[in-house]
């Protein structure tokens, strides 16, 4: 049967479809979202485990003093989440753990790889300044290209280390573009390079912060928020998106829904299921894209044996692993006394998943052997944490598409930042552009 027009339909109710959804529904317009899933929030929730309080996957939310997030939560949001500050993030290496080194006097001290490298990698940095002043395009160079090659294993492990949690990319596919980013979220901002391969952006990492409640309060935030113009279905699937001039009607298995706009937040590389006769190199660049597969484990210790509050990165563990001590930031998220750690792991193109999630588990008890006799519980998640990684092989999407009145938000449409400071830049993106399109008159008189 048809239903309403609505002003918008959003396909997919994962973090970066409920923050348009606000956006647009604060705005006046009238939204539909439409979910495959029975429940909202995609990667970017939480449920109960054992007694224990489990996210998709450890996460830091970056840039909370000025970044995209903390722009949309101004705007938009009546219930702001509470961050715990994120702390350090540690570098471990053999039994050594010391602060990940943000600036030049902290990387030349940096001991855990050679005198050698550090001064190496020092003039690479420099070198991609003088390239970037030369007005090179560095997303065509790959960080490999840039090192020298006589750095040593180590060095070559810590830098792929960062390549793989920053991009989901290999140091060969890695472009130097990832290490040069927008401080602000305005088109004509000054670029800047980070200090020495700057991990997320600020320094430090001092803006970053764990949600207090878990990730479901960034859900629960959006969806307190939303305006009685907002509708949700979910266990509806999207089958087809029908255009002409531009985009018509969404139909799912149960429906058809008459709209003025779409926007799309699923798989960029299953649009052309959705919609027929894209542009060739259109579907081929979406056919190119390379989603970013992980595996998390989550350990419920009875004793707290990560007692810093930060995370650590392990560099010698094979699958290359990011240890989050989740209960550390708020207690709640385990049982009174117990202690709640995640562990992502970023996954080869192939692979066989009860396999690595043996070999996983195994790297943990063998980089951390004590851990073995307190583990009280062990909760698995196979997880794309990122829909496109950012590599000069692979596509990548876009938030403007071929089809009139249709847009992309996610992770495969826009390159700054990671998670979900990268996907509010695409929703930030995605209002800019439907504003210039004449899709948000009521935008301009809210905002000046």
């Amino acid at each position: 049967m048809d239903n309403d027009n609505y002003d918008v339909v959003i396909i997919g109710a994962g973090i970066s479809g409920l923050l348009a959804a606000l956006a647009l529904s604060k705005e006046g317009k009238s939204v539909l979202i439409l979910e495959k899933d029975d429940a909202v929030g995609g990667v970017c929730r939480s449920y109960e485990v054992d007694g224990y309080r489990i996210d998709t996957g450890p996460h830091a939310i970056t840039r909370l003093e000025n970044g995209p997030f903390k722009e949309l939560m101004d705007r938009y949001f009546d219930v702001v989440p509470q961050f715990v500050p994120f702390g350090k993030y540690y570098v471990r290496i053999g039994d050594e753990v010391k602060p990940f080194p943000w600036n030049i006097n902290a990387w030349l001290k940096f001991d855990l790889i050679p005198k050698t490298d550090r001064l190496l990698l020092m003039k690479s940095a420099f070198n991609t300044l003088y390239l970037l002043n030369k007005g090179k395009n560095l997303s065509n160079i790959t960080l490999q290209e840039l090192i020298s090659e006589n750095i040593s294993d180590t060095t070559t492990r810590f830098l792929d280390w960062i390549c793989y949690f920053l991009v989901g990319n290999s140091i060969e596919n890695t472009a130097i573009s990832r290490f040069i980013d927008n401080k602000t979220n305005k088109g004509n901002s000054i670029r800047y390079i980070g200090k020495i391969y700057d991990l997320f952006v600020t320094e430090g990492g001092k803006d970053q912060g764990y949600p207090k409640g878990g990730l479901q309060s960034l859900i629960n935030s959006i969806l307190v928020s939303f305006t009685n113009n907002v509708d949700i279905k979910t266990g509806e699937e999207v089958v087809k998106i029908q255009c002409r001039a531009g985009v018509e009607k969404v139909i799912t298995g149960e429906n058809t829904y008459n709209c003025s706009n779409v926007i799309y937040s699923g798989f960029a590389s299953d649009l052309p299921k959705l919609i027929d006769n894209l542009p060739e190199d259109y579907v081929h660049n979406l056919n190119q894209i390379k989603k970013v597969n992980s595996l998390t484990i989550w350990l419920g210790l009875n004793k707290n044996i990560f007692k810093k509050n930060g995370s650590q990165m392990w560099i010698d563990s094979d699958p290359y692993a990011w240890m989050v001590p989740v209960s550390n930031y708020d207690p709640a998220m385990a049982p009174n006394g117990n202690h709640l750690v995640g562990f992502a792991f970023i996954l080869p193109d192939e692979y066989d998943i009860l396999k690595m999630r043996k070999k996983a588990l195994a790297a943990i008890i063998r980089i951390q052997p004590d851990i073995e006799k307190h583990i009280e519980m062990i909760h698995y998640q196979d997880l794309i944490p990122e829909k496109a990684s950012w590599g000069v092989n692979s596509g990548f999407g876009d938030v403007q598409t071929p089809i009139k009145n249709l847009y992309c938000v996610g992770t495969d449409t826009e390159k700054r930042s990671a998670g979900v400071s990268r996907a509010a830049y695409s929703v930030l993106r995605c209002l800019e552009i439907m504003e210039s399109d004449g899709n948000r008159s009521e935008f301009e008189k809210k905002t000046g």
